[in-house]
């Protein structure tokens, strides 16, 4: 091909066809590189679809397979950890609920809004309670481990699922919510069976340590002549005397004083002393006959006595008849008091079965178990039927003391006629009925309470001998806490202690001078 024709070729003039047909290849182009664009996007946002679907599972998985705290090198997950923590928040609810309201943490709140201390949350000090607990289980579960303990917890479980199927009904709830709002969001009964059979077997062998370590009654014996000011009762007789006050200025008031716009007054420390003196010239008087005028107390103990009084009462050497008067600056007034007698109180306690119910319907249960076999078996049924109290087993309560008790129920239970299989029923204060089946006496009262107090110290001489060397780590705000301040201990006393060695080296170099000095 010659260069003209070559040139004729690539300068060849382009006619409207050619313009079309060009345009035609270029769009085609175009279109094929857009659907390509948009497939690449199709894919990527079909991926992350996909991604987001999948992340519930992943997250749940994630959540399920990250331990919350390691016990010692054991990985407690989140479903064990958020059992126990639901656990003992509410028994700590249920012990000092009376009082938790002052701190704002009412029924319905958040653990998490309301703070336990300047740094820590209620749902801070929970996860603490809940740490310490796993602390023990872990220490426990492996003594049992090592000591060869095998429990079948099969019928715990079952007792769990059948309580946990009754609460959710009474709740209007279905049982997955149920766990789900009793034990946290992972909580489902697969999930749960193995955390509520290990509590089991752990319950199980702590109850068997604890059994083997009741003291004898030759123990209890010696432990209560070392404490018998904290087991012995005493009865006394009482007469207050109260200072009369000023309610407005008088002649020894302090210069300036009047009654507040509110109507108070607060009298001057001379006015106080001169109305004290008056008060105590009356109780004087008294002393004659505090026996006859007082109100006569009746095997109180120690724990129940004015702390002002507490020590004369329970003096080894006070006898029948001691009178005295006692002052009570802080509250202005005086005692009169009068000493009757001290002693071991043998009052005994009480075992009996209970049924608890929100209707007043205790006729018709006492009629349903007079038409029965009337025997502790068939008032079990009845229990199991009609209560809503599913905190014992069968109703049964055990060593009850009659402080526990008042009014009508007391008088029934404590009466000393009352004999075994003896029921009766008490519908209170408009609102729950008690029907109660007698068993027989328990153990004194003083027994009772100096066996609690001594197995409270051996058990907690074996839990620290389990649990002394374990550490807890973890991701909580407790731990956090403790951290930083073992930190700021630290550096006290690395700043105290550099502090010292200035000092002594100062010390030292003045001295050094003084001896120069002088050897100069």
């Amino acid at each position: 091909m010659s260069a003209k024709e070559n040139k004729t070729e690539t300068d060849k003039v382009m006619t409207k066809y050619d313009l079309k047909m060009q345009k035609r290849a270029e769009d085609k182009r175009r279109e094929e590189r857009s659907l390509m664009i948009w497939k690449i996007v199709g894919v990527v946002l079909v991926a992350a679809l996909i991604g987001f679907i999948l992340s519930f599972p992943v997250r749940n998985i994630i959540a399920l397979r990250t331990p919350v705290v390691t016990v010692d090198g054991e990985k407690i997950g989140r479903v064990e950890f958020d059992y126990v923590y639901n656990t003992v928040k509410n028994t700590y609810i249920q012990n000092y609920g009376s009082y938790l309201s002052y701190y704002g943490l009412t029924d319905g709140a958040d653990p998490a809004t309301v703070m336990y201390s300047d740094k820590l949350t209620f749902k801070d000090y929970f996860e603490q309670l809940a740490a310490e607990q796993l602390k023990e289980n872990v220490a426990i579960d492996r003594e049992a481990k090592n000591t060869g303990f095998t429990y079948d917890a099969g019928e715990k479980w079952k007792e769990f699922v059948e309580s946990a199927e009754k609460a959710a009904k009474e709740s209007d709830m279905n049982v997955a919510d149920y766990l789900k709002n009793a034990y946290g969001e992972y909580a489902t009964k697969a999930r749960l069976k193995s955390v509520v059979e290990k509590q089991a077997r752990i319950s199980e062998y702590y109850q068997s340590v604890y059994d083997s370590k009741l003291p004898s009654d030759e123990e209890v014996e010696s432990y209560y002549s070392e404490n018998k000011s904290t087991y012995d009762s005493v009865d006394y007789s009482l007469v207050t005397v109260n200072a009369q006050l000023p309610t407005e200025p008088t002649e020894l008031a302090d210069e300036g004083a009047a009654v507040a716009e509110d109507g108070s007054y607060t009298p001057s420390d001379a006015e106080k002393e001169a109305a004290m003196k008056v008060a105590k010239e009356s109780a004087e008087r008294e002393k004659a006959s505090v026996f006859e005028n007082g109100e006569p107390l009746v095997n109180q103990l120690s724990s129940s006595v004015n702390y002002n009084i507490r020590d004369w009462l329970f003096d080894e050497s006070r006898k029948e008849g001691d009178t005295t008067v006692i002052e009570n600056t802080a509250s202005n007034l005086y005692y009169v008091v009068g000493f009757t007698s001290r002693y071991r109180s043998e009052e005994p306690t009480v075992n009996l079965r209970g049924i608890v119910t929100e209707s007043d319907n205790g006729a018709e249960i006492l009629e349903k178990y007079n038409a029965g076999e009337k025997t502790e078996e068939s008032f079990i049924e009845l229990v199991e039927e009609y209560s809503i109290d599913d905190s014992t087993e069968g109703g049964l309560f055990e060593n009850q003391n009659s402080d526990t008790y008042s009014g009508d129920i007391k008088e029934w239970i404590f009466n000393s006629e009352r004999k075994r299989g003896d029921v009766e029923s008490f519908f209170v204060a408009g609102m729950y009925t008690y029907v109660i089946y007698y068993l027989d006496e328990g153990e004194p009262v003083w027994k009772l309470t100096a066996t609690d107090a001594m197995m409270t110290d051996r058990m907690n001489e074996y839990l620290d001998g389990l649990t002394g060397d374990m550490e807890v780590t973890g991701n909580l705000a407790y731990l956090t806490q403790q951290a930083e301040e073992e930190t700021a201990e630290s550096t006290e006393d690395t700043d105290a202690g550099a502090e010292s060695t200035e000092s002594s080296e100062s010390t030292e170099a003045t001295e050094t001078t003084e001896e120069t000095g002088t050897a100069e």
